[in-house]
């Protein structure tokens, strides 16, 4: 009994499908390919649901014959390469043949073309991967080809498949990663039959020229005006584009835009060669925002890793990374065999850098003073007399006998005084207690402004000129469904257009740069958030940064009554122990623990 056998073509095709078509995204991506292959002036995107729904693409190419429409829906037939040869110089973004077919087995595929010269066009239907239809058809020159229900005959596939907005993100990401290659093309994108977006083919005739406006009309003129031009030219490698000024960068890669040979893709030795040239302009753990072309000869490139073809492998990888290196450098204003200046704190290491770097100075300081003062004194009373000696004798009939609860403190505990200006010693009838001031102080801020916004009172400081934010489409549904969360933190937000929102008012607790710097600082930090457990967690992260750089430091000298409040403040606290950094904000030294490294008891 034989119990190898060859898959049918329906299965084999569906098999594939698994691999090229990921979701919508990869849909667009393929038909998108196929259109500028065609050699298309202009490609019109209509999208419904998602992508789930519908996904029509129709361009103004050569068009197919009723053959060649035919085949095109069969395996691995493809008009871009002919033998083993052509393999090892492709000029072409598709090239394996297996898109179409695999399209055609998960949905319902209906195709129309026409080649120019051709008196009619033809129709093929296609459902599931079952033939249903072909025949003559009435359409302009070009091809246009529909994909409706995307996974219908696989619901163990689909009910995989993201919520609307997600999936229109990454359709949108597509749609710019193309655009903006392909300045040349007119582009119009309908989403839920509403025009998202309308570019004109550019007519200037400087490669340099037509992506800035390219760029401007996608991501607005305040990004485009924060980009200078790179051009370059060694070894075989050609180098172009606009990369970001120092201070715009991002948290992750949604801005790293680069292509080999006009393929969008992604390498580990382009990212890498942008980070070095960089140097010490950009922040460790941050990505530059780039549109970066690379010009290489095909037959030095490999594109034939995955049939994504967004992977790419350099034959001499080194070679490409110098070149990036230096082609960055020389846009950066300068030169390979110098020595870069140090940027500004603020710009090498972010505002957050910056403070980080302080605090470490400031955390420097307050250890060389504890060691000089314990060398002299190991407690340094206050202006005035904390606790007059006669009260301490009298400390057991001025204390509640009450034991200490893990989530508070003992009631009234007496101050003796202030170690180095930050940790304050106090004494109560289990012992001593030694608490840090600024983690205290931390804590009780924390505490309030949680609560202020858990009632929706958070503060809020209006701008006195609103400002316009322009975001790239991701990035504007990512922050259209964290509206209501941002209100509840004191911003004052509101939407201005599919990808333009107004910014009035921000908390006043909030370091403000620039204020399309500061949404996309926010947007990359709801990234990050969104990786954990729960992403209304940002709220309490960036409290917790903002009361740190609020709350007392070292050598932060208060009186009495401060400290007394402080020590009132922090019992009432629902975590009194610990900041909301997970740091303690109190340590008991107790009586038998005293005893104990006294030799009073064993």
């Amino acid at each position: 009994m034989n119990r190898i056998r060859i898959l049918p073509d329906l299965v084999a095709n569906q098999i594939a499908a698994g691999e090229v078509i990921e979701r919508p995204a990869s849909v667009l991506k393929e038909l998108v390919e196929n259109a500028i292959d065609a050699q298309a002036t202009a490609i019109r995107i209509e999208i419904r649901g998602g992508g789930k729904s519908i996904i029509r693409v129709g361009d103004n190419g050569h068009g197919m014959g009723k053959d060649d429409a035919l085949l095109c829906i069969e395996r691995h037939a493809t008009s871009k390469i002919h033998d083993s040869a052509d393999i090892g110089s492709i000029h072409t973004l598709g090239f394996r043949g297996e898109a179409i077919p695999s399209i055609a087995s998960v949905s319902r595929f209906r195709l129309l073309s026409r080649e120019p010269a051709a008196p009619a066009g033809v129709e093929v239907d296609i459902h599931g991967g079952k033939l249903l239809a072909v025949k003559e058809a009435g359409c302009a020159p070009g091809t246009q080809v529909e994909v409706r229900n995307l996974f219908y005959n696989l619901p163990a596939r689909r009910k995989f498949l993201r919520s609307d907005p997600t999936e229109l993100g990454h359709l949108h990401h597509v749609f710019l990663l193309h655009a903006i290659a392909q300045p040349h093309i007119a582009w119009t994108l309908h989403q839920d039959e509403r025009l998202i977006h309308e570019l004109a083919p550019s007519a200037a005739g400087d490669p340099q020229a037509a992506l800035l406006a390219r760029v401007r009309a996608l991501h607005g003129p305040q990004l485009a005006s924060q980009l200078v031009p790179v051009d370059f030219a060694r070894e075989g490698v050609k180098i172009r584009g606009l990369i970001g000024k120092p201070g715009l960068s991002r948290s992750n890669r949604s801005e790293l835009y680069c292509y080999v040979n006009s393929r969008p893709v992604d390498s580990r030795a382009i990212y890498y060669g942008l980070i070095e040239g960089y140097h010490t302009s950009l922040m460790r753990g941050r990505y530059p925002v780039c549109f970066l072309f690379l010009d290489v000869d095909p037959a030095s490139v490999d594109v034939n890793i995955h049939p994504a073809k967004r992977e790419v492998r350099f034959r001499e990888d080194a070679r490409v990374q110098g070149c990036i290196i230096e082609a960055v450098r020389r846009a950066l204003g300068t030169s390979a065999g110098s020595t870069q200046p140090q940027a500004p704190l603020e710009m090498r290491f972010g505002k957050e850098g910056g403070r980080r770097q302080e605090a470490g100075g400031r955390r420097q300081e307050a250890e060389s003073r504890i060691q000089n003062q314990f060398a002299t004194s190991p407690v340094v009373p206050a202006q005035q007399p904390l606790v007059p000696e006669s009260q301490i004798s009298n400390l057991k009939s001025q204390i509640p006998n009450l034991p200490l609860h893990p989530s508070s403190l003992i009631p009234h505990p007496l101050i003796l005084g202030v170690v180095a200006n930050l940790y304050v010693v106090a004494m109560d009838k289990e012992g001593l207690l030694i608490v840090d001031q600024h983690a205290a102080h931390e804590r009780i801020l924390f505490d309030q402004m949680m609560a202020r916004m858990a009632k929706g009172t958070a503060p809020s400081q209006r701008l006195l000129l609103p400002q316009t934010v322009e975001l790239p489409p991701r990035d504007a549904i990512e922050l259209r469904t964290r509206l209501p969360l941002l209100e509840k933190m004191g911003f004052g937000i509101a939407e201005f257009g599919d990808r333009s929102f107004i910014v009035d008012a921000v908390p006043p607790f909030v370091k403000i740069e620039t204020i399309p710097q500061l949404m996309r600082s926010i947007l990359d930090q709801l990234d990050e958030a969104g990786k954990g457990v729960n992403r209304d967690r940002f709220a309490e992260e960036t409290v917790a940064k903002t009361v740190c750089r609020h709350a007392v430091k070292a050598n932060d000298v208060l009186r009495r009554e401060e400290l007394e409040r402080m020590l009132s403040d922090l019992q009432a606290c629902a975590h009194p122990l610990t900041c909301p950094h997970g740091r303690p904000t109190i340590l008991r030294l107790t009586l038998a623990e005293l005893e104990k490294k006294f030799g009073r008891r064993p």
